[in-house]
Order: structure tokens, then C-alpha cells, then sequence
């Protein structure tokens, strides 16, 4: 939702200022609907997530992981750790951004691990060697 509600925002504000420049006076209170609407769909999403980062400690704390040929590990601060063994992940995907990990829940949740977590090439070089050695080829 947070990626397409800005573009059906500026969608529905291109028909509601059509509405509003194009015709009749008749359809005033429906095109200032619409430029309503779309204001509020655009940023009601991106001020949602914001308010989700800014209100929860937890989620907006840095994450911090590790991985060897045992298994992939995070931790939050002292709050949370978690160490996942290699079979847990049957699969993988690298994007632009990061790496994706599937987990064993039948891909209703995924491990997200950015590129700019890794303090150099040669890191992320070893890192994605870890993840062809035991689990495979990225899909």
C-alpha cells in the first residue's frame, strides 16, 4: 500500500482537477472531493509508517547480524536475538536494494537484509558465498 497510494493520489487529483478545470459548475463539490480524497490517500500511508518508526522503540532500532557457515543471527540491542540455521531458509533472492530470505512459513514472511548493512564489498561478496554454499542458488 505505501508504494501505490502516492500514484492512485496523483491519479484520482488528475481527474478531480480535469473535473475541476474542464467542466461545468455542477461538478464543483465533486472534483474538491476528489482533491480531498487524493490528499489524504497521499499522505496517509507515508505519515502511518512514519508514525509506526517514530512511536515504536523497538522497530526503529538498529538491527545488528552476523553470519558464518552455522547459521545467519540478529540481535536488537539486548531486547531480542535470534539465530536461524541455514535450513530454516529454503530460499533467497537478491534485488537491487538487498537480499531477501524466505523463510519456512510458506513465504508469509521474509528476512530482509540491505546492502548497506555491509561494511564493504568483499562483506557482501562472503555474505552472498554463504547463502549459494547453504542454501543454494538465488532464485
Amino acid at each position: 500500500m505505501f508504494k501505490w497510494a502516492p500514484w492512485f493520489a496523483i491519479v484520482l487529483g488528475g481527474f478531480s482537477l480535469v473535473l475541476l478545470i474542464g467542466f461545468s459548475d455542477d461538478l464543483f463539490p465533486v472534483a474538491v472531493f476528489g482533491l480531498v480524497c487524493a490528499l489524504v490517500i497521499g499522505f496517509m500511508e507515508p505519515v502511518a509508517v512514519w508514525w509506526r518508526f517514530s512511536s515504536d522503540e523497538m522497530i526503529s532500532r538498529t538491527v545488528v547480524g552476523s553470519a558464518d557457515d552455522q547459521s545467519f543471527r540478529m540481535a536488537v540491542g539486548n531486547a531480542v536475538r535470534e539465530e536461524i540455521v541455514w535450513e530454516e531458509l529454503p530460499g533467497w533472492t537478491e534485488t537491487r536494494q538487498g537480499f531477501v530470505l524466505e523463510t519456512l512459513d510458506g513465504g508469509s514472511a521474509s528476512l530482509s537484509v540491505p546492502h548497506r548493512a555491509f561494511a564493504s564489498d568483499e562483506d557482501l561478496a562472503s555474505f552472498r558465498t554463504l547463502l549459494e554454499e547453504h542454501i543454494g542458488p538465488a532464485k
